[in-house]
């Protein structure tokens, strides 16, 4: 084994659930998945942070199911690795809140 030091290492993760967009909600409710359509709130996240100049200190990442499921919505975790408190999770939809989520994000880890 050996420890690495990744670039996020000093800033933090945000986790997005792509389980949520891949199975629960077109299987739960199909009529928001066809809203959605093809747009990806991890890949949009991680161009956002990339355009804003921080993308190889903020690591944004795709998970399985966070065991926090709310109808029609994904939940988004900012994992902060430094004094800047503790972790938030939220549920979000990816259309309406992606820029309300990126700010919070660049609140968080940004700086």
């Amino acid at each position: 084994m050996k420890p690495v030091s990744p670039r996020w290492r000093e800033s933090g993760a945000v986790l997005v659930c792509e389980k949520c967009y891949k199975s629960r909600i077109p299987d739960e409710t199909p009529e928001i998945a066809e809203r959605f359509g093809d747009f990806r709130l991890r890949e949009w996240l991680k161009q956002r942070c990339k355009d804003a100049g921080f993308g190889k200190r903020v690591r944004v990442i795709g998970t399985t199911c966070q065991d926090i499921c709310a109808i029609g919505a994904v939940t988004v975790t900012i994992l902060p690795v430094d004094a800047r408190g503790d972790m938030e999770t939220f549920t979000i939809d990816p259309l309406e809140d992606r820029e309300t989520i990126f700010q919070r994000i660049v609140e968080r880890l940004g700086s």
